[in-house]
């Protein structure tokens, strides 16, 4: 994974004044400290997305979002942090200082360069007296020539090192050949992966070139398709084809249509059905899924009608709710696929399929092979259901699913549940054993209003210009006083700023945050931190609440302990004895302040 240095992300930030490159997405006005606009993430008639120039940072006090420019960029172009970086960099021309898992910045840089020198070859060899064979395949199957020259098709052409041989020529390096992909080592040397085959470029979502797929044309290759193995620049589970072309569609249209193939994908674009993408060559993955649930929440599979494309759906289907997405099935008519039916019949139908995608659980019973009177059939459909979600991380989502089945096999929902709740069990059986601080972690009250409240206190707090009250906060607080997983988050963020001179620069904090919910509170705390008291007599009072309401905590998990302990027994003593000891402790905090 590619890595950029604390400096140049620093250069970056500096450079990148939030209010500029805001205004480039959204039209701004000041109002008092702030500019306000129309948040570019949510539809709304008010302004309520907020631009703070002196912390730099922003707000949408609509839906939540927040955070630094780089997360900014990271959300309204669906990057990774690295890849932000680099877009900012790339526009206020700033050279960074990257390596990719321990290679040089050369190396990655080189690799680029090489994939787009091999596309233009491949492209090129469309006017070849083979390529032209290729390219009259590619008119018969419908595809313009507007398709062919947007999504860079190509052709590779037969013999053993022509692309290699190419290369060499250019000066590229040993090294960046061989991470490329495009080469395999045999006995004697170095040769062509691709070979005699038509080439779909696959690129992330900025358009780059990042690997190839290449479809036999002629002979008798039983591997139908060759992808490229994973590269520093490739990641398969990752790559979703066409959606660095649909992304702009996709955010404004549910659902995303998912198809298998390349071909679906280019005739159903060229169609004019734009809101779409397709696996890369691979099965779909949780990277994919997550990588759509950027977009959206809504997804529509539209598989091939035959048999393994059923399959293929259901798998895809589950993978998506696992994801917290909210998948359906189109069906197609008999064995026909995307690339055919809309060939066929126009966009029409499949639009019309796509509004009438059928549920998941339905589909895949409509679909189950076997006499549907028969019971043996219904306790073997339950049962594989059951093991899916039993998956589910998500307690609600298990429930309304259990509902649904019920609903689909007619039968009870208490049988499901307790079906449901055996195999949960079972595995939690074979789960390790929580200890006692977890436990105790547990009684912690998260969800009370005025804990939250003390909670986001203190986290403002920490942003104070104030060193004394930074220093207090940093030599006091102790992360597991918090009830708030997200609390405990933010606070180890921010920990290691608190003793310097300086207040912690709050992009600094953002960048460190993978949860974009993290960056929504914090970006909410900041907006709002000059309607709190900044003094040192307010960070102690709160220190001093914070840890009694831990203390408190603690007193209950012993409490809870003791019901299931002997009374006289050595534990119940050593029991009482804790109890003791975190009541002085409670009666002593304010001391430590005094």
């Amino acid at each position: 994974m590619a890595r950029i240095s604390e400096q140049s992300v620093e250069q970056v930030r500096n450079a990148a004044d939030i209010v500029d490159v805001v205004s480039g997405y959204v039209q701004l006005k000041r109002k008092g400290r702030n500019f306000f606009g129309l948040c570019p993430f949510h539809s709304e008639k008010t302004g309520s997305f907020s631009v703070n120039e002196q912390k730099q940072i922003f707000h949408c006090f609509g839906c939540g979002v927040g955070g630094g420019v780089i997360n900014f960029i990271m959300q309204i172009e669906k990057l990774e942090f690295v890849e932000a970086v680099q877009f900012l960099a790339d526009r206020f021309n700033i050279q960074l200082d990257i390596t990719g898992g321990g290679r040089p910045r050369e190396l990655i840089s080189q690799l680029r360069d090489i994939h787009e020198f091999a596309v233009r070859h491949f492209q090129a060899n469309l006017k070849t007296p083979q390529g032209k064979g290729v390219l009259k395949y590619f008119e018969e199957r419908g595809l313009s020539h507007k398709t062919i020259s947007e999504f860079r098709l190509g052709y590779s052409q037969e013999g053993w090192s022509n692309l290699l041989d190419l290369m060499r020529a250019e000066k590229f390096t040993a090294e960046a050949m061989s991470q490329s992909g495009l080469f395999i080592s045999g006995d004697k040397g170095y040769f062509d992966r691709f070979r005699g085959r038509i080439m779909f470029p696959l690129q992330n979502t900025q358009g780059k070139i990042v690997g190839f797929a290449g479809r036999i044309f002629k002979g008798d290759d039983p591997a139908k398709y060759v992808n490229s193995p994973e590269t520093p620049l490739y990641h398969k589970s990752r790559i979703l084809y066409g959606l660095w072309a649909s992304k702009p569609y996709i955010r404004e249209a549910d659902p995303v249509i998912v198809v298998e193939g390349y071909m679906d994908f280019l005739q159903l674009f060229q169609a004019g059905i734009h809101n779409l993408v397709a696996v890369s060559g691979t099965a779909f993955t949780d990277g994919h899924a997550r990588e759509l649930r950027k977009y959206s929440r809504k997804i529509a599979l539209a598989y091939d009608g035959d048999k393994a494309g059923i399959s293929a759906a259901v798998r895809a289907g589950y993978v998506l709710l696992r994801n917290g997405l909210n998948p359906s099935i189109v069906e197609m008519p008999g064995d026909v696929d995307p690339d055919d039916w809309v060939k066929q019949a126009g966009p029409e139908p499949i639009l019309e399929a796509v509004e009438k995608a059928v549920d998941l659980l339905r589909f895949q019973y409509a679909r189950a092979a076997g006499d549907k009177s028969d019971p043996a059939f219904n306790a073997g459909f339950v049962k594989t259901v059951l093991q899916e979600l039993s998956l589910f991380e998500d307690q609600i989502l298990r429930e309304l699913y259990v509902k649904r089945l019920a609903e689909i096999t007619g039968l009870k929902e208490n049988t499901l549940f307790r079906s449901l709740e055996d195999l949960l069990r079972r595995r939690e059986q074979r789960m390790p054993q929580v200890n006692d601080k977890v436990k105790t972690e547990t009684l912690l009250k998260a969800d009370s209003p005025a804990r939250l409240k003390l909670e986001d206190e203190l986290l403002q707090l920490c942003f104070s210009e104030n060193h004394e009250i930074r220093k207090l906060i940093y030599d006091h607080l102790k992360k597991e006083w918090f009830a708030s997983q997200s609390s405990r988050r933010i606070f180890d963020a921010v920990f290691i700023h608190l003793p310097s001179a300086g207040t912690p620069d709050v992009n600094t904090i953002f960048d460190a945050l993978d949860d974009d919910a993290d960056r929504r509170r914090l970006s909410a705390l900041l907006m709002e931190i000059d309607k709190i008291s900044m003094t040192v007599v307010v960070v102690k009072d709160c220190l001093i609440r914070l840890e009694k309401k831990y203390i408190d905590a603690q007193l209950d998990a012993k409490r809870q302990q003791l019901k299931s302990v002997t009374s006289g027994t050595v534990e119940f003593s050593q029991l009482l004895t804790e109890m003791d000891l975190l009541q002085r402790m409670k009666k002593n905090v304010g001391k430590l302040y005094s």
